[in-house]
């Protein structure tokens, strides 16, 4: 029995591997793919491998096959192997699933240059036109460099002035000796120079709107030079730069008189020079219904020079104003653009928490005045015991900001593929910033309010540094000092007249009446120096599936007049858009800030404060509303967002997050507010958004927001 099972393992084995035909193998997983080389072994087979579009572990695909074939014995032509021969492929099939790929390459004799030839129509140097050549007497003979050398001597008479050359190759093979003869004939013709330039527009029905004379600026060479196929080249590369023209030819005119002089065209094809842009938004918070509408509007070519002459404009909540801009490309063909711009706007919206300044007399007035505890405690504790509770306590309100810009920048954007598109900007821009509570509504006062942002070394704050001096405890143990009676027998000398109008502070809410609004306005001239650097490789940049976006900044300030300070300023951001499959991406960004005014006593603008919340930022917020009670130093955003796309329809699920803090030692994760919901895309050209974000409980009423343009 043991015997007949050894003289039946063979035919087993067989069975379990046969080969098939090109036919049985459509389909089958490819477990292997082996060369056996019967001559020469010039490539690795890991190279045969890399030319074939059957792949090893992939379906067999016949068509793909037959192609591979011709491809490996186009590898050995281009090695001097002419006679190359596959004389057999061989595929079997192990278990009914695996396919195992043998395919036999006969190499053949290595065919070699016996002689190379240059035929001149008319006298020309040699020594010059055999330096361009590569191929010499005894070296293999690859067609491949043929072809080049002939495009190489083309290209050499060419850059000669020799701009109606003519190259043809001629190939003599010798089978029976395994050499080949190659012959060029060469007609240089006549030496030629840079004749008249003719600048036609593209569109017959269309003059051009760009002078002559900035077109002329870009041209590379000049009549009565000598001719050179690469100025051309130059010259369309320049004209393309601009980014005035949607078409650029510039072309040697054939239809010449029998001279030396070659004209040169030069067809431009123009872009459209207006340009307008709108966009309407609309976010909804609660009650509060705030619609706005966004314009853009551009001259591409103003007066024909190329320059740029725009105007941005924005009506409505949150922010409303306008810029206008002045942009210079190519600055003295150093590639440079100058922008010059100069703005106001007013943003609401944006709520502003400060801490009560003891050390103004006003305010010291009016809080000791109608403030009915400090009212009866100015009397007992004295104006030193008062000024520590005021300087404890803090402000909230409403705020509104406005800002007076006018900057000039120098910027430059550069390609590089396949890494993508560069840029970088400095600017110095010249602020003037005023912030202040808006005229209605009330300012949220909060007595002896610690400050869990700041710290006890903060040499910049008045205030406590975040600790309560009594530990948390009433002052007074809970007894009341006078016996539940007045100090003074009811009439204190501090106290306000009681009528119909008195307000008492200690409510927690103050009227803004004018005085307030003086007291609370912060205003800033500051001289700013910004360098700005970029890169995207973002498949679109209104709505990107894949790529990264990286933006960096850092910023110095120097405010002018008042507390004269100075201001340092950090910002980062990366984005990331990473597709999980054919309709869905994952999008993320992350953001951090740090600034500091580099003189600690000084305080810090109220334009430097690091703020989040809202469209931008965090949304399910109030807009701004992420901020440190007397102003945040450090900033981080977080913003993700898993979007689905079915043709034109979209939804996104997000998730936000954002903290701020006052010094960096206090950045906790825990202490940060998030932001979360969904939203609609409508594609249509670009994307229609409309999201739906909460914060907190989700039976809370969710804030909208309706605008144009994925969220980042």
């Amino acid at each position: 029995m043991r015997l007949f099972l050894l003289l039946l393992l063979p035919v087993l084995v067989l069975a379990e591997e046969h080969e098939i035909t090109l036919a049985e193998a459509q389909g089958k997983k490819v477990k292997e793919i082996r060369f056996v080389h019967l001559r020469d072994k010039p490539f690795k087979n890991s190279d045969l491998r890399a030319a074939m579009q059957t792949r090893e572990g992939e379906p067999f695909q016949r068509r793909f096959f037959r192609a591979d074939l011709s491809a490996i014995e186009a590898l050995y032509w281009g090695e001097g192997y002419q006679e190359v021969a596959i004389p057999g492929r061989i595929l079997v099939l192990e278990d009914e699933r695996d396919l195992h790929l043998t395919i036999r390459i006969d190499s053949k004799t290595r065919w070699l240059i016996s002689d190379v030839k240059l035929e001149l129509a008319t006298p020309c140097d040699t020594t010059a036109l055999r330096q361009q050549m590569k191929l010499v007497p005894g070296g293999v003979y690859r067609y491949s460099q043929v072809v080049q050398d002939e495009g190489q001597l083309q290209t050499f008479l060419n850059r000669q002035g020799y701009s109606r050359a003519a190259v043809q190759k001629e190939v003599r093979q010798d089978p029976a000796a395994h050499r080949a003869e190659v012959i060029y004939r060469v007609d240089p013709g006549k030496k030629m120079y840079f004749g008249e330039v003719r600048i036609v527009p593209g569109d017959t029905l269309h003059t051009l709107h760009t002078r002559l004379s900035l077109i002329r600026r870009q041209l590379t060479f000049r009549p009565g030079e000598l001719y050179n196929p690469e100025q051309l080249a130059r010259t369309n590369a320049n004209l393309t730069r601009t980014d005035l023209f949607r078409g650029v030819s510039v072309t040697p005119l054939s239809d010449v008189p029998e001279d030396s002089l070659q004209p040169v065209e030069v067809r431009l094809l123009e872009k459209r020079y207006l340009h307008l842009e709108s966009n309407a938004f609309l976010n909804i918070a609660g009650s509060r219904v705030e619609p706005g509408l966004s314009a853009n509007i551009q001259h591409r070519n103003w007066l024909g020079r190329g320059t740029r002459l725009g105007l941005d404009a924005g009506l409505g909540r949150p922010l409303q104003g306008g810029t206008v801009y002045l942009s210079e490309r190519n600055l003295f063909k150093s590639g440079v653009d100058l922008t010059l711009s100069s703005g106001l706007t007013d943003e609401w919206g944006g709520t502003t928490r400060v801490f009560a300044d003891p050390g103004d007399s006003l305010q010291f007035a009016l809080l000791t005045a109608n403030d009915s505890i400090l009212n009866g405690l100015l009397p007992f504790a004295g104006p030193v015991f008062v000024s520590e509770y005021i300087s404890a306590s803090t402000y909230r309100y409403a705020s509104v900001e406005r800002l007076w810009q006018y900057t000039s920048t120098l910027g430059k954007t550069w390609e590089k593929q396949p890494t993508g598109q560069y840029q970088a900007d400095f600017s110095v821009a010249w602020n003037q910033a005023r912030t202040r509570p808006e005229k209605s509504g009330f300012i949220e006062y909060n007595p002896f309010e610690p400050d869990t942002t700041a710290t006890a070394t903060d040499s910049t704050d008045t205030s406590f540094g975040g600790d309560d001096p009594f530990g948390g405890d009433d002052p007074f143990g809970g007894d009341d000092p006078f016996g539940n009676s007045a100090p003074f027998g009811g009439d204190s000398p501090a106290a306000p007249t009681p009528d119909s109008t008195y307000v008492d502070y200690s409510d927690g809410r103050i009227p803004i009446d004018r005085t307030w609004q003086q007291l609370l306005t912060d205003r800033s001239n500051t001289l700013n120096f910004t360098l700005r650097f970029q890169r995207d490789t973002r498949n679109d940049p209104i709505a990107a599936s894949r790529g990264t976006f990286l933006r960096a900044s850092a910023l110095y300030a120097i405010q002018i007049g008042g507390q004269n300070t100075q201001v340092l300023d950090g910002d980062l951001e990366a984005r990331l858009y990473l597709p999980l499959g054919r309709s869905l991406i994952w999008a993320q960004s992350l953001r951090g800030g740090l600034t500091a005014s580099l003189r600690r006593e000084r305080a810090l603008p109220q334009l430097y404060w690091k703020e989040y919340g809202g469209e931008g930022s965090v949304r399910g917020v109030a807009l701004n509303s992420i901020q440190a009670t007397g102003g945040g130093r450090a900033g981080l955003n977080l913003r993700s967002e898993l979007r689905l796309a079915i043709r034109d329809f979209g939804l996104v699920f997000f998730w936000d997050r954002a903290g701020v803090w006052r010094h960096t030692g206090q950045t906790n994760w825990s202490g940060m507010v998030d932001g979360y919901g969904a939203g609609l895309r409508y594609t249509l050209g670009i994307p229609f958004r409309l999201d739906f974000g909460w914060s907190g409980s989700l039976a809370a009423q969710p804030v909208i927001y309706f605008s144009i343009g994925q969220a980042f």
